[in-house]
């Protein structure tokens, strides 16, 4: 990674070659797409915002090109613009001007709105019913390879319809954030060893975040209907972050560990293999380190 992030801060053009084939990529291997935006990111992070939309700007258009050869029109590199690239522009400078790493991911929380209003606007002010034909074919393929029945079909695509507004907001919140996070890694093996993993260990949310994730917690036990799907969509979102908060607390506490290593590595295992019920407690665990910080009271057991 350090080659790549390296080869990036060479110069514009290859901050923009690198930029446009990792997001010419995604589509194959969604996971790519970070990278694409930790190179817009790396590049403001270290040179500012002009930078930064200066190859936002030439991976735009060389992905239209490409995309024009490609599939005949140039209209998707629009959507890495919007999606993969601004939001970077806007946090790494932020983030620059600032320093707060905190800051900063809260920030990330208005692009979860940004994109709830966009369906909301787009959907004709209702994305369960749009998600929900959207989901239909897919659950008849389902129903006739006997994987599931009818009633279930209906059920699942009634409960999946409902929440699809809000986990679109949340994997946008979190490409967002994981994106940074990337860069700002990137720019530590660079000019700064070891500076990101103390930032991030650091990182402790507004109490502001926490009343209104527990806000979110609490709703999300009331019976279903009872919550306006908007309410419900940013109540979601705002658990994303507390997920985020969640993991900054287990790599707090692990470093701290002997065989820190081997902890963070069966953590996420376990989180890969149970991940319902791990991404609970990790979001409970971020809402309660809120108040609780636990990773200052278990320095402090260490030193005793």
């Amino acid at each position: 990674m350090k080659v790549l992030a390296s080869f990036v801060m060479r110069g514009q053009a290859q901050a923009v070659l690198v930029t446009t084939v990792l997001a010419m990529l995604a589509p194959f291997f969604p996971l790519i797409g970070l990278f694409s935006s930790a190179c817009v990111a790396l590049v403001t992070l270290r040179q500012g915002w002009s930078a930064g939309i200066k190859t936002l700007l030439l991976s735009t258009l060389a992905s239209g090109l490409l995309m024009g050869l490609i599939v005949g029109t140039p209209m998707p590199a629009l959507g890495l613009l919007l999606i993969l690239w601004l939001p970077m522009v806007l946090l790494g400078t932020l983030l620059r001007n600032t320093r707060s790493l905190e800051l900063t991911v809260q920030a990330g929380i208005g692009f979860g709105l940004i994109t709830i209003l966009v369906q909301y606007i787009s959907m004709g002010g209702n994305p369960a019913e749009f998600w929900k034909t959207y989901l239909e074919p897919m659950a008849q393929r389902f129903i006739d390879s006997g994987l599931i029945d009818a009633a279930q079909s209906t059920e699942v695509i009634a409960q999946l319809s409902n929440m699809m507004c809000g986990m679109m907001a949340v994997a946008v919140v979190l490409q967002t954030v994981f994106s940074l996070f990337v860069a700002r890694w990137w720019q530590a093996l660079l000019y700064n060893p070891g500076g990101f993993g103390e930032e991030f260990r650091r990182l402790r949310l507004h109490p502001a975040v926490g009343v209104l994730g527990g806000a979110a917690l609490a709703l999300g036990l009331m019976p279903e209907g009872s919550v306006p799907d908007f309410v419900s969509c940013l109540g979601m979102v705002f658990l994303g972050i507390l997920f985020v908060q969640g993991l900054a607390v287990m790599h707090g506490v692990f470093k701290r560990m002997r065989s820190a290593q081997l902890w963070l590595v069966l953590a996420y295992l376990t989180l890969i293999v149970f991940m319902p019920q791990m991404t609970l407690l990790l979001i409970g665990l971020g809402l309660a380190d809120i108040w609780v910080d636990f990773r200052a009271r278990f320095e402090t057991s260490k030193e005793g």
